[in-house]
């Protein structure tokens, strides 16, 4: 198991300021995302393209619920309420969503909410976060305090298969401790080809790329791949698109940056509010960026779910294999 506090970072660390500045000058604004809908989510999180039911999934962690939007029109939006904070909703293979809630995981079939699992070593005082499926259809997710506050959080990874302690269990899930020191976990993704995860400790302004093993589902070492100043805006969530670009969401600044695998920032969505939380990509073809955004005080737009036309496409959502 890794501990990411002792990953080494780097002295010099990202100013958004200047790379959006950057990005103006050089003519690499891709564009400026607009409202979509009247919804308002108090902490809104994870958009992603579920193909099966030809809908836009999100939720609101905060408001305890989930979002389908048929077809992405936000006025054929169906909901599902939650019993605890919700942090991210993945399709799976039985056609349900898998529900990364504060109280455990569990697979909710457009109705209820099955039987939830949650790992031994998870303080109580701690929730499930942001998550994602490697292309085996694998879900990694991390763990925070449930106030938001930055903790000692650790990612786990859940297949299909047994309990938290590896022993045959009624709900099917294995949960497996992977990476602890995590803050606060966000933005797991992978390359097209799956040979890198990607994670985003919001707390300590990072986001880690590492070298990953689709057949075993396991990692290699991680190393940091951006690293932003500690006093200003924070990277969040996460979506690759089919070029293998990384699309990150900066908290407070009011912007998703676009990062060639290398690094380097090639491109800027500019945003109507501030808190930004997650992108994530429209159906195949449609070439749709959507992102959710968190309540702020004062600003009527705060946790709205906004769009923008962009030039490239997301790669297909693997689902959690359940079967």
């Amino acid at each position: 198991m890794t501990d990411l506090r002792a990953v080494p970072l780097p002295a010099t660390r990202l100013r958004v300021p200047d790379l959006v500045a950057a990005a103006r000058a050089a003519g690499t604004v891709t564009g400026r995302a607009e409202v979509l809908g009247d919804a308002r989510a108090e902490l809104g999180e994870r958009p992603l393209w579920d193909a099966s039911a030809d809908a836009l999934v999100w939720v609101d962690i905060d408001g305890r619920t989930v979002h389908r939007w048929a077809g992405g029109d936000p006025l054929r939006d169906s909901l599902s309420n939650v019993p605890s904070q919700v942090g991210v909703a993945w399709p799976t293979a039985s056609g349900g969503l898998l529900l990364a809630t504060a109280d455990g995981l569990g697979v909710h079939d457009g109705t209820t909410l099955g039987p939830v699992t949650r790992p031994g070593d998870m303080p109580a005082g701690y929730r499930f976060n942001d998550g994602g499926c490697d292309p085996a259809g694998r879900f990694w997710v991390a763990s925070m305090p449930r106030d938001g506050s930055p903790g000692d959080g650790t990612v786990y990874r859940v297949s299909s298969g047994g309990s938290a302690d590896g022993s045959a269990a009624a709900d099917g899930l294995d949960v497996r401790a992977v990476h602890t020191g995590v803050g606060i976990g966000n933005g797991l993704a992978w390359s097209p080809d799956g040979g890198t995860c990607y994670l985003t400790d919001t707390a300590a302004g990072v986001v880690f790329r590492m070298p990953y093993d689709v057949a075993s589902g396991t990692c290699g070492e991680p190393e940091v791949l951006l690293a932003f100043d500690p006093d200003g805006p924070t990277p969040d969530g996460t979506a690759v698109d089919a070029e293998g670009c990384l699309w990150l969401a900066v908290y407070g600044a009011g912007c998703v940056l676009r990062v060639s695998p290398d690094g380097t920032p090639v491109g800027v969505v500019e945003a109507p509010t501030p808190d930004v939380t997650c992108p994530g990509f429209g159906a195949p073809g449609a070439g749709r960026l959507f992102v959710t955004t968190a309540a702020a005080d004062g600003d009527p737009l705060g946790g709205a779910v906004l769009g923008c036309a962009v030039a490239v496409d997301g790669l297909p959502v693997p689902r959690f294999a359940d079967r």
